[in-house]
């Protein structure tokens, strides 16, 4: 009884500190939550995840913090994890609210002369210089497709969060990444 521990919620990714639409996502979730008690349900494969959170569902007043989060456009479903959980029982209600939910609340990038072209699933286009201005974690431009292992999401240029994924695989085209079981981003 009061103890404090950090909890990670099952299902869902939010952008992480520095990112566009963190503070948008946090100050949501502060809102749901609203120094209200909550209920906290295990439902993941581990108790805990790599950095030592609880990995739960967080209920308040018998709604679904997570799905409440898809459901505003701050997160997105998350249903392929390193940490602790893989498919879940809660993920057919998180993926269907995650189709029809509002686009997260950050503008995509622009270009900005970094050399993108056009993109398309069967394959990626791009002219000019590489790797693409403001790309932390470049992708050898031959694969520039970018694979994220903790989502299953992959990332073509022009994406917004292409820039600062960093991938575990990358990959030539769209196709090739989706056949190795990741998902177009949505954004």
């Amino acid at each position: 009884a009061g103890e404090t521990r950090k909890v990670r919620l099952i299902g869902i990714d939010t952008p992480e500190i520095g990112q566009c639409g963190y503070s948008e996502a946090s100050r949501n979730l502060r809102g749901i939550i609203g120094g209200q008690q909550v209920s906290l349900t295990a439902g993941a494969r581990d108790d805990v995840d790599r950095y030592g959170r609880l990995l739960r569902y967080v209920d308040v007043n018998g709604v679904d913090a997570g799905l409440r989060q898809v459901k505003q456009g701050f997160a997105i479903a998350r249903y392929d994890s390193r940490d602790g959980y893989g498919r879940h029982a809660r993920e057919s209600a998180y993926v269907s609210a995650d189709l029809s939910s509002p686009k997260a609340p950050c503008a995509a990038p622009s270009p900005g002369g970094s050399g993108a072209g056009t993109s398309s699933g069967s394959g990626t286009t791009l002219t000019g210089s590489w790797p693409l201005a403001g790309d932390k974690h470049p992708c050898p431009q031959s694969r520039p497709v970018k694979g994220n292992e903790d989502s299953m999401i992959a990332h073509e240029p022009g994406d917004r969060y292409y820039g600062v994924t960093n991938p575990e695989q990358c990959f030539a085209t769209m196709t090739a990444a989706e056949a190795a079981g990741f998902r177009p981003a949505k954004v």
